[in-house]
């Protein structure tokens, strides 16, 4: 494939989409004027570089080897907020059963929003719909009642003033009223955008409820909601001693710790730590998590928290740091390894995650070292780990290194001495160090497409956002890097895009990674529009058997729709096929040109495809009535009920002429022929009645250009039109 513009135009249309990105959410602005002070990325990563007393991580911060999150980059070393949060996310646990509980979560939970964090919260132990309150004069509205109003919240409140608030509701999977928790958001498309929605799976009894398995894919495959929590292996698969609960989420799922204690998080850039060969580019990914670790504790101590006491509290107690990377499918690519290699790539991205699971573990050691050296400052006590999964990570990780690792000696050396430190401390200087965000935004601001462990979703970005000025900016964003490929090379890569990736590949690589992960990994499985409800099931179970911590799916152009019992498909994707029945009429007008137009119907009797022909092959009025049949054909085959819709966009255009048909009358335009037709076709349906076309309920109204155009993408809302993300 040819790229579609220089690598100098490509390089600029970075550089204005950073400063884009830097204006709108991460430079300190004058604090009379609102106006940004900072216009790139150097600014304020020099900024934020001169909080830390470390030398070495000001270094790296600069080099863009490591990264804080959204929050910190916003606030730190901005002497002007009054809101100055320094952490992502928060899991605040459950909501308890009363009034008062459920309004004071509420009052934190915009707090947290104005400090620039998110929230997660359980709402399993409120009280089911229809229970008797007040001495029996009345009834409860139910926890999903209350889920909605949480939704609304964050919908209103933004985050540091600067992106909308993130919320994850959870809920146990056998609380009664269950069913409602599924279908909430999937029944009212577009109007609880303000949260994720995750179904606890606290027992390995919910697969035997066939009925409730059914219905949680039956709305996965609506809307992309519910995901699951595996709660089970979040308490068997984490430093946390399970006397601290630590089964409670984050808005984007991969942050499961213990309640009331903040999200702080840092990524390792990949594309920054590549080398010449295999084994020096897994050094730097060691050397580069450390850094953010030692990163990490510099920024709990630095405080950030919203005004909530128990938050601070805890978080310090706690000491949680969540070191991530991006970049994981540019790195595969430096080292000729395919995304899509069921082999090669889970084994790639497991030494990666094992290289950056041990830097970090090494830096939160040698940060307890480095607060000893220092007089003035409070030692720290090592945090209790949980030694059964130590045991369990040692043994995995030499039996790793043994088989898959280059280098060997220097990895037995690493993590014999790191577990030998660590059995004689009882844990390490923080209860965990490691967690995989979606990142977004922070990888785009190091000029990394592939955010996260997510493949390329496509080769090239377009993207049209909305400035602070209130201008609209077109980018062609073209990752970089594919300037030093060859054409052959570029074909490779374009075979392993997002929806070209099939999802067992996605939790192979995810799997992978959460072998070498404290908490857990955030990445949403990508299914292509024509996923059945049935193959979404054993999705389902795949995931089950694996050793993640928890599951999210997303069928591209989920919308609302009717499932029949056939398979469990749904009844419009039997229409995405090639149209191989096809029946139909052919209308002739008479005009400036004649005019014929056929309509076909496919196999169940719908309008799904036209054609228009005017006789006069190669001028433009041919080629202009060719294209627009060619287009609305494309818009019938992906879903047949936009036929009325389309007559109705049509009907009134007009022209210099006229077009009469003996049957259909007198038209002024072609399309307005068109329209006619259309509407004729669909009269003689077999289906004469065909239920309205509704926007797809997986897409919601973009907080920036207004469209319904707001998907979910890896655990944050992105907009598909103009590139606004949550993130």
């Amino acid at each position: 494939m040819e790229l579609p513009i220089s690598f100098d135009d490509a390089l600029k249309e970075w550089e204005r989409f950073e400063e884009y990105l830097v204006q709108a959410r991460y430079a300190v602005r004058n604090n009379k004027t609102g106006v940004p002070q900072e216009r790139d990325m150097s600014q304020v990563l020099l900024r934020v570089s001169k909080q830390f007393k470390h030398p070495e991580v000001g270094k790296a911060l600069v080099h863009g080897k490591i990264i804080t999150a959204t929050p910190f980059l916003m606030n730190g070393g901005n002497p002007y907020t009054r809101r100055a949060g320094y952490y992502s996310c928060y899991p605040l646990g459950d909501v308890e059963d009363s009034t008062e509980a459920i309004f004071a979560m509420e009052r934190d939970l915009v707090s947290i929003f104005q400090h620039a964090g998110g929230g997660g919260i359980d709402v399993s132990k409120i009280r089911p719909k229809g229970t008797i309150v007040d001495n029996g004069q009345g009834l409860a509205s139910g926890p999903v009642s209350f889920a909605k109003g949480f939704s609304h919240l964050s919908a209103r409140i933004s985050q540091g003033g600067k992106r909308r608030g993130a919320l994850m509701i959870q809920a146990d999977w056998d609380i009664k009223d269950v069913q409602e928790f599924i279908t909430f958001k999937g029944d009212n498309p577009g109007q609880y955008t303000g949260c994720n929605v995750s179904l606890n799976v606290t027992d390995e009894k919910f697969w035997d409820n066939e009925a409730l398995v059914d219905l949680v894919a039956e709305y996965i495959w609506k809307s992309g909601d519910p995901g699951l929590l595996f709660t089970a292996k979040s308490l068997a698969n984490t430093p946390v001693p399970a006397k601290h609960n630590p089964v409670y989420s984050n808005p984007c799922g991969e942050y499961l710790s213990t309640k009331d204690t903040a999200c702080n998080l840092l990524t390792v850039c990949l594309p920054k730590c590549l080398a010449a060969d295999k084994g020096k580019y897994l050094d730097q990914v060691f050397e580069a998590a450390r850094l953010a670790a030692i990163a990490g504790n510099e920024i709990l101590e630095l405080g950030g928290f919203p005004p909530i006491e128990r938050i601070r509290k805890n978080t310090l107690k706690f000491r949680p740091i969540g070191i991530g990377f991006t970049g994981l499918h540019y790195a595969m690519n430096h080292f000729d390894v395919s995304y899509a290699d069921e082999h090669e790539a889970p084994l790639f991205a497991k030494a990666t995650q094992l290289a950056l699971m041990l830097g970090s573990m090494q830096g939160s050691l040698d940060y307890g070292e480095f607060v000893k050296a220092d007089a003035k400052r409070k030692k720290l006590s090592p945090q209790e780990w949980n030694m059964g999964y130590v045991d369990k990570i040692d043994s995995e990780a030499a039996a790793f290194i043994e088989s898959d690792m280059p280098d060997k000696e220097t990895w037995r050396k690493r993590a014999g001495n790191l577990f030998a430190t660590l059995r004689k401390l009882g844990g390490l200087y923080n209860s965990v160090t490691t967690s995989q965000a979606p990142t977004g935004s922070i990888s785009q601001l190091m000029r990394v497409s592939c955010t996260g462990v997510e493949p390329y979703f496509s080769m090239i970005q377009r993207r049209r956002v909305k400035d602070v000025d209130d201008s609209w900016k077109e980018f062609t964003l073209v990752p970089l890097e594919f300037y030093q490929y060859d054409e052959e090379k570029l074909d490779w890569v374009a075979g392993q895009t997002a929806h070209k990736i099939e999802p067992y590949q996605q939790i192979r690589i995810l799997e992978a990674c959460q072998a070498f992960n404290h908490t857990a990994v955030s990445k949403t499985i990508n299914l292509p529009a024509d996923t059945t409800v049935a193959e979404i099931k054993k999705i389902l179970q795949y995931a089950r058997k694996s050793n993640l911590k928890g599951v999210t799916m997303f069928r591209d152009s989920s919308m609302e729709g009717v499932l029949s019992a056939h398979g469990g498909k749904a009844e419009s994707s039997c229409e995405f096929c090639d149209l191989d029945v096809r029946s139909g009429s052919t209308y002739k007008f008479r005009g400036p040109a004649p005019l014929y137009i056929t309509a076909n119907r496919g196999p169940q009797g719908h309008v799904r495809e036209v054609f228009l022909n005017t006789t006069k092959s190669g001028s433009t009025l041919h080629g202009m009535s060719e294209a627009l049949g060619r287009v609305i054909s494309v818009a019938l085959q992906h879903d047949y009920r936009l036929v009325g819709k389309i007559a109705r966009t049509l009907e009134d255009i007009s022209s210099d002429g006229a077009w009469i048909s003996g049957s259909l009358g007198r038209v002024f335009s072609i399309p307005a022929a068109l329209a006619k037709v259309l509407d004729k076709s669909a009269e003689n349906e077999v289906d004469a009645d065909p239920e309205p076309y509704v926007e797809p309920s997986a897409y919601s109204s973009c907080p920036a250009c207004g469209k319904l155009s707001l998907r979910r993408s890896g655990g944050c809302n992105q907009c598909v039109s103009c590139g606004y993300s949550s993130c």
